[in-house]
């Protein structure tokens, strides 16, 4: 990517490159950067500060019905920057099986038999969202 006449490397990566190419070749990367803002306050307008602590960069939101959005420092515009608040975070998730004896969530557990029947009121529901949950051709 050229910038003001020089080649910009920010995001250059030195390797070996292919069979037969030389050592010193540069691989230019696609995947822009990901870098995460933070919330750090609101002011009494309602706007809420958002600041990236990996590039610096800075912003005013202000949410729907009056949707506005200030970029105070720039920072890094080539980053694809992401946010969120009010949200539950997962990090790595393991699956193992249930312990014997015990049975997974939403199934009847042991020694006792499931009826398989959804209640009138859900059937209800399903049908009137389009979906014929006793249609036997499924």
């Amino acid at each position: 990517m050229r910038v003001a006449g020089r080649l910009n490397t920010d995001r250059c990566t030195r390797g070996t490159g292919a069979p037969g190419s030389a050592p010193d070749s540069k691989k230019v990367s696609t995947v822009p950067a990901r870098h995460e803002m933070i919330l750090t306050g609101s002011g009494e307008s309602g706007a809420e500060e958002w600041v990236c602590p990996t590039c610096g960069r800075r912003m005013l939101l202000r949410w729907p019905p009056n949707y506005e959005k200030l970029i105070l420092e720039h920072g890094d515009e080539a980053a694809i920057h992401v946010g969120g608040k009010g949200g539950l975070r997962i990090g790595q998730v393991a699956v193992a099986p249930a312990p014997a004896g015990e049975a997974p969530a939403g199934e009847a557990p042991a020694g006792e038999a499931a009826t398989g029947e959804v209640p009138e009121a859900e059937r209800q529901w399903l049908q009137a969202n389009g979906i014929d949950w006793d249609d036997a051709s499924a």
